[in-house]
């Protein structure tokens, strides 16, 4: 089973990507978390996946309330349970949720995985999360958390990682999401890259 695992920290741009990874064709594992953020209420982050990190780590610490090899056995539980639902093994599953970025290298060894890093400016961040008046893990503090370790991933690993610059993304849509598509193997063409574009809303800083 192929992943494209999106990672980036809250409000960095991370629903965006997810949204246009759905609308290239790639499939997600619905239902998906809403938000309370009337801009984005879809977070495109998968009940079922949030559910398992969860009980892996703690969102609101971002410390792990497992070790390292029962964090592995539940991912290869949580894959193998997968690929007996899935209609159509061929075509990738995208997941999504900010503190699956502490796990990349358990994920990467049980799924075959292309990573998407979105990254955005901390004080960008951290205006999006007071405009939404989220707890303090939501901002700035969650990025520098969980950004180190998605950069120590992509040194320490060979993990195929497209980088996508979320203020660059709003410049160029069709642009980003035409490399979206390549990175992810999508037979997406002009039209289909386009359509999803078109989605992407230009945005202020926050």
């Amino acid at each position: 089973m192929e992943l494209i695992l999106v990672c980036g920290p809250w409000s960095s741009g991370t629903t965006v990507v997810a949204g246009l990874l759905e609308r290239l064709g790639l499939r997600g594992l619905p239902p998906y978390f809403v938000t309370s953020d009337p801009r984005t209420p879809n977070s495109f982050e998968s009940m079922d996946f949030r559910r398992l990190i969860g009980e892996l780590l703690d969102e609101n610490t971002l410390r792990m309330r497992v070790d390292w090899s029962q964090a592995k056995q539940r991912l290869f539980e949580f894959r193998k349970r997968l690929e007996q639902q899935a209609d159509d093994g061929t075509v990738p599953l995208f997941l999504k949720y900010p503190p699956s970025a502490l796990l990349i290298p358990e994920i990467c060894q049980v799924f075959t995985t292309r990573l998407v890093y979105v990254l955005r400016p901390m004080q960008a961040i951290e205006a999006t999360r007071e405009r939404r008046n989220w707890q303090v893990q939501f901002g700035a503090a969650g990025a520098q958390a969980l950004y180190p370790p998605m950069f120590q991933a992509l040194i320490d690993h060979e993990f195929p990682t497209h980088l996508v610059r979320y203020t660059e993304l709003l410049r160029d849509p069709v642009a980003h999401t035409g490399q979206l598509a390549r990175f992810c193997g999508l037979p997406a063409d002009a039209a289909v890259i386009a359509s999803a574009a078109a989605t992407v809303r230009v945005r202020s800083a926050t």
